[in-house]
């Protein structure tokens, strides 16, 4: 057995990832990584007495490019002899027709083609290609951009999906090795153009970061996994605390409609107040993790540990926490007779700001998203999260070439804004107060119509 082989079923041993007769969909794209996993497969099926499916999907982004890869992978599974799946999915339409990120949407479509297969063809476990310095990557990801709601538990090695689970056998191995071994197979692959451009941010980091930490330690990629692999047993073992207390302190009245006592919340460590949170917010999003961040989990915990007054946070998809005193009630019941106190400003998604205006904030510069407005700011740590308020008492705006503040009332005035709407009209603010926008009618100075040395970019669209 080649030593990659081996290595890759050690692991897979050690994780109890699969069993035998699993029938095994293998996620291919055509390139390396998953091409190594099908060759890996076929090599363990009679070991492990197998039943093997390919799945592809093609997103039509790199046209008749990506019809290539299709053929490719449909050719592999004939040779091997492999059961193939494939379909092509409208993410161009979907795209033009709703907007948002493209690389979201991809995923969208893509999962729900996996989920369809999974269940239709009674697959136990859909397998993933994703490797050590895939882990090294997602690592980094989640300490610059602050989007881990819980802890650093990186690329989970399984995890419940469709009718069964997706698993990753190969976390254990590194890009090189993979390399090497379907060199040695004298196997070919597809390579994908998009993977070497900057414009992505795990790109940037797989090809300026990754190979300077390399320097540093050769090993990294396996001192990275053994703390990821620590990580996530700590988070297992916690989850099982956090469940616990959340069917203690939360009552479901509906799918919707989640009560909480703060006095008992409060007494529970911040570790477990966390994670209690997170399961919470994840019945409200039926189990999707895409809006949660760490600066909402943040805020969120604030209000529930605060003890005087009323308190009401705005959340994603029209839900919202309201606090008065120890009750707190998470609902999507709408809340006309109380004011915008909090609504932050998650990135790289539409959100809905009232007034008939969304926004899409993102560090990704070269991202074209359809929208009526365009600008570019410059935000530092300590003006982040960005969150949308109604206006109060006193409010000022700068606006570019004037040298005082200018009174929001007075662009109201200005702008003939009626009485009623102004109560409801949607202020960008920074962390720090600072008015960056009063939303559809003027932008503060620090938004520019031309990039300088901006590092986000606000997208302002009608709906």
């Amino acid at each position: 057995m080649h030593p990659f082989i081996l290595k890759v079923k050690k692991y897979i041993d050690k994780y109890q990832l699969i069993q035998r007769g699993d029938r095994l969909l293998l996620a291919c794209s055509g390139g390396a990584d998953s091409v190594a996993a099908v060759l890996t497969f076929h090599e363990l099926k009679k070991l492990y007495n197998l039943q093997l499916g390919i799945v592809h999907t093609d997103h039509q982004l790199r046209g008749a490019e990506s019809a290539e890869d299709m053929h490719f992978v449909e050719q592999l599974a004939f040779r091997l002899d492999i059961s193939f799946y494939g379909t092509t999915l409208e993410v161009p339409s979907r795209v033009e027709a709703e907007g948002g990120n493209v690389q979201v949407i991809c995923r969208e479509e893509r999962y729900a083609y996996f989920d369809t297969v999974m269940k239709q063809e009674n697959f136990d476990k859909l397998v993933f290609g994703h490797h050590a310095d895939d882990q090294i990557e997602t690592i980094i990801m989640s300490l610059v951009r602050g989007t881990l709601a819980s802890s650093l538990t990186g690329i989970p090695i399984t995890r419940p999906f469709s009718n069964g689970s997706i698993i990753r056998p190969f976390l254990c191995v590194t890009k090189d090795e993979i390399l090497d071994y379907v060199q040695f197979q004298k196997q070919a692959f597809r390579h994908d153009p998009s993977n070497d451009k900057h414009t992505y941010t795990r790109n940037r980091l797989r090809h300026t970061v990754v190979p300077l930490l390399r320097q540093e330690n050769l090993h990294v990629a396996d001192s990275i996994r053994t703390f990821v692999e620590k990580q996530q047993q700590d988070d297992d073992f916690l989850q099982t605390l956090a469940k616990e207390k959340f069917d203690q302190l939360v009552t479901v009245k509906s799918k919707s409609s989640f009560f909480m006592d703060s006095k008992q919340f409060r007494e529970i460590p911040v570790a477990l107040q966390r994670r209690v949170i997170l399961i919470l917010l994840k019945y409200l999003y039926d189990s999707s993790s895409a809006l949660l961040n760490n600066r909402l989990i943040e805020s969120i915990l604030t209000a529930c540990n605060e003890q005087d007054g009323n308190t009401v946070i705005h959340l994603p998809k029209d839900f919202s926490l309201i606090r008065h005193y120890s009750q707190i009630q998470f609902s999507s019941a709408p809340l006309k007779s109380l004011p915008i106190q909090s609504q932050i400003i998650d990135e790289d998604c539409w959100v809905e700001v009232g007034t008939g205006y969304s926004i899409y904030l993102t560090r990704n510069l070269n991202e074209q998203i359809p929208s009526d407005e365009k600008w570019f700011i410059q935000l530092d740590s300590d003006s982040l999260p960005l969150s949308i308020r109604t206006r109060i008492e006193g409010d000022r705006i700068h606006l570019k070439g004037m040298s005082t503040p200018k009174k929001v009332s007075r662009l109201f005035i200005d702008e003939k804004i009626s009485s009623e709407k102004r109560e409801g009209w949607p202020i960008l603010i920074s962390a720090k107060n600072d008015i960056m926008a009063v939303i559809g009618l003027r932008c503060g100075q620090q938004l520019e119509k031309n990039r300088t040395t901006q590092n986000f970019v606000l997208y302002v669209k009608r709906y």
